[in-house]
């Protein structure tokens, strides 16, 4: 075998004979000539595989370059090839700018670094480990920094290793003091910071980019930009892990009082400095208190964070850059399995920003611990984590663990004890389910130890997907919706499972059927009626996600409000079930005014789920019917031509396909829902009718919703947590400005049909759907459409 640095003659390539190559274009031009718009030809051999695999011929290629012959074959490669490969596909390929500089970088780290450098290095530290938390790899971010490196690698055995001469002959005499002492306690406790984080994410349920996903980018970028939103990648390093907090913070604490002692530095740039450290200070110590925040209730350290944030922002202007400190060649020595990629960057006031919002969410973490109910919980945490940039990965993390540990609610609460606070609110008021135990009764042929025993089963089958319900909220939005699609089938099963466990406790608590109307007679059936009323949520929920998260086009949307529509009207109706049931046990027992408490809390409660859901219901239907009057008159834009890709009724199965495998509700069929999406039958001026009275009993419902709070009365008293009933009345708030955004669209239609004078006559309007997360949409749950007069050739003129 020829050494590598021994220039090697092209191989002559030998094509057969046999083979006789000619010149398709003409043909395949014409053939693709008769191909309609939107038409797709497809082989059915050529699969998914075989197409990530041709994106694969040139880095099969450059396998070779790791025996020095990179030159050789890219001058062998056609012009196609070289598209396609990219030469940092090999870690070990130098470009000619590279040439003769190596693989490492000679940036020396032990050099003397005046002030000014060391308040950049900091800096831009800081901009690398916000870059992180929003979801880029150490690899592109804080692993690029030459000086973190050298206390990473190699790995330290003790802690006085921690120092920027390890693995050289230098001793920490031979490195400067600014260096040493101050620069070295930012990085070491920047380091326990990501520690902190890193232990946290990886604790509870995340999603994150692998390497196998990142290489099907070109393919799913997309998607993965959505739903993909950390990296805990650690390229075989260590976020020194295996050393105690209290090493950290003594370095801090050394290093800050060495900052004081320096006179001969000048003022501004010290109080940078200092304010840098002491910034460090706090944001670790409030990181390592982490699930102890159930029994501290402490949020000083991130108030002290957010107090410092304004000096961090004004002495940024002391610093001098020191680019060369940071190198993407470092990425070349990490166990990675994909090529080097660039330094990600972010300015300096964006990480600062994130970094506020980041300290903000952690200290109004706090108003969730205090326990008012499920309900409450539920609101609270959702409003908190729906906030508008949703709160960090690390936020989320926390919540999910402060939700549920080690079987108990907010640190303190039984699972137990939580689930039955949920059905006694909502279908159990004052019942003898609730009340049996196995600790007062004994004798196994006592119906009450039976009872006992159910409901103890019950709740080990239901409790941990009741708390996932919670912890599901604590994803990213497009997370949130593809886990509920799955858990929807789960809770489909849940409910069969617990009508049969309500069959047997019917018997053994010997309740009394009710009387229908019609002569029939019916039982309660509160178990499975509760599971039925978690699955609606669900239901909505799905829809709901997928306004926000732009997945309907805009032909689909009437078919979508319709059946939001016919979801809130389902739910009504199994809401005035629920509490028929509850009225009927009330006239049964009138003895206990303890029981006629209990449930009166409990109607009080079926009365704010009704006044929102009916909000719901009739905002989706004064959307609908816009949007059937806007498709009628073809003025509603369009995603798709006609006959492209697919129809109306594909759509309709793509989306309705989380709801297939679910046996109550039953899903509409096609022809239904096509005729009630449609409003087939009605006039304009019926559907006109419908969409002006349904806004109206909207904009009522959502004011008495606002009037109602955000929480319910549980026990007494209400949650104190002001951050987060405010952030809930300005949500509340935005979709009553969209029920008036609603009301003006109506109105400019009406005009419009007013003023046409036949109905073929197409309607002068201009219609635009705001995007999610745009000013102009008030709200991402409700699309409602800007509808404006057209200008016409005359009035251009």
């Amino acid at each position: 075998m020829l050494p590598n640095t021994q220039a090697r003659a092209p191989t002559t390539r030998i094509v057969s004979q046999s083979v006789v190559p000619r010149d398709i274009t003409e043909e395949f031009t014409q053939a693709a000539s008769k191909l309609k718009t939107g038409q797709l030809v497809k082989d059915e051999y050529f699969t998914l595989f075989e197409a990530v695999g041709a994106l694969e011929v040139g880095r099969n290629h450059l396998a070779l370059a790791h025996c020095g012959e990179i030159e050789m074959i890219i001058d062998l490669m056609d012009t196609s090839h070289k598209q396609i490969m990219d030469p940092k596909m090999d870690s070990g390929y130098l470009g000619p700018e590279e040439k003769g500089k190596g693989l490492e970088d000679d940036y020396d780290v032990l050099r003397d670094l005046v002030p000014e450098e060391v308040v950049w290095i900091m800096d831009e530290l800081l901009c690398h480990e916000m870059a992180w938390h929003r979801g880029h790899p150490l690899s592109q971010t804080l692993f690029t920094s030459i000086y973190l490196d050298k206390l990473l690698w190699p790995i330290p055995r003790t802690f006085d290793d921690t120092h920027f001469g390890c693995g050289s002959l230098a001793t920490e005499k031979q490195i400067p003091d600014l260096v040493h002492i101050v620069l070295r306690a930012y990085c070491l406790a920047l380091i326990k910071c990501c520690d902190f984080v890193h232990a946290r994410v990886t604790s509870e349920f995340y999603y994150e980019v692998s390497s196998v996903q990142i290489e099907r980018m070109l393919l799913t970028f997309f998607e993965l930009a959505q739903e993909e939103d950390f990296s805990t990648q650690l390229y075989n390093r260590t976020l020194l892990s295996h050393f105690e907090y209290e090493h950290f913070s003594d370095v801090l604490n050394r290093a800050i009082s060495w900052i004081d002692e320096q006179d001969t530095i000048d003022a501004a740039v010290r109080s940078a400095i200092k304010s840098r450290l002491q910034f460090r200070q706090e944001f670790l110590s409030g990181l390592q208190q982490d699930i102890n925040i159930l029994e501290t209730r402490s949020v000083d350290k991130l108030e002290s964070c957010l107090s410092i944030i304004p000096a961090l922002r004004e002495s940024s202007n002391t610093s001098r850059p020191v680019p060369e400190s940071f190198s993407w060649k470092i990425q070349r020595r990490l166990a990675s399995t994909v090529p080097p990629r660039p330094v990600v960057k972010i300015s300096f006031e964006d990480a600062l920003a994130h970094l506020k919002r980041l300290c903000q969410d952690g200290i109004h973490l706090n108003q969730v611990l205090d326990y008012g109910g499920p309900y409450n919980l539920k609101v609270a945490v959702w409003t908190l984590l729906s906030r508008k940039p949703q709160p960090s990965v690390y936020i989320r993390s926390l919540i999910q663990t402060i939700i549920m540990n080690r079987s108990t609610v907010l640190g303190a609460l039984p699972v137990k004890q939580f689930i039955y606070d949920e059905l006694a609110a909502l279908v159990l008021p004052s019942s003898i389910l609730l009340e049996a135990n196995l600790d007062e009764t004994e004798v196994p042929s006592d119906p009450r130890f039976q009872i006992a025993q159910l409901m103890d089963g019950f709740v080990r089958r239901f409790s941990q997907p009741f708390v996932d319900t919670f912890r599901s909220a604590c994803l990213n939005r497009c997370r949130i919706r593809r886990t509920v699609c799955h858990t929807l089938a789960d809770w489909d099963n849940l409910q069969m499972e617990a009508e049969d466990l309500d069959e047997q406790l019917r018997t053994l608590s010997e309740e009394p059927p009710l009387e229908l109307p019609n002569g029939d007679t019916t039982y309660s059936y509160p178990l499975s009626s509760w599971a039925y009323h978690q699955k609606l949520i669900q239901f909505r929920l799905i829809l709901q996600l997928g306004f926000e998260l732009t997945i309907y086009a805009p032909e689909e949307l009437p078919g979508m409000y319709w059946y939001l529509s016919h979801i809130c009207s389902t739910h009504l109706g199994h809401i005035d079930r629920i509490r028929t049931f509850i009225l009927a046990a009330v006239q049964r027992d009138r003895r206990s005014l303890a029981k006629h408490a209990t449930l009166r809390k409990s109607f009080l409660l079926f009365d704010r789920l009704t006044t929102h859901i009916v909000a719901i219901d009739a905002f989706a239907i004064s959307l609908h019917a816009l949007y059937v009057l806007l498709s009628r008159h073809k003025v509603l834009p369009r995603a798709f031509a006609p006959n492209a890709y697919s129809n109306d009724q594909f759509r309709y199965e793509l989306r309705m396909k989380p709801f297939l495998q679910i046996t109550l509700p039953e899903l509409v069929p096609y022809e239904e829902y096509n005729r009630e999406a449609t409003l087939q039958g009605d006039s304009d001026e019926v559907v006109l009718e419908r969409a002006t009275k349904a806004i109206g009993e909207a904009r009522k419902a959502w004011e008495a919703t606002l009037a109602n709070g955000p929480f319910d009365d549980f026990n007494g008293e209400k949650p104190n947590a002001p951050a987060i009933e405010e952030d809930w009345k300005r949500d509340v708030k935005d979709t009553m400005r969209a029920c008036i955004g609603a009301s003006i669209a109506i109105e400019t239609v009406k005009k419009a049909l007013v003023n046409a004078s036949g109905a073929a006559e197409p309607l002068n309007l201009r219609v635009n759907i705001p995007e999610a997360g745009s000013k102009s949409r008030w709200h991402d749950w409700w699309a409602v459409p800007q509808v404006s007069q057209a200008q016409t050739q005359s009035t251009k003129a």
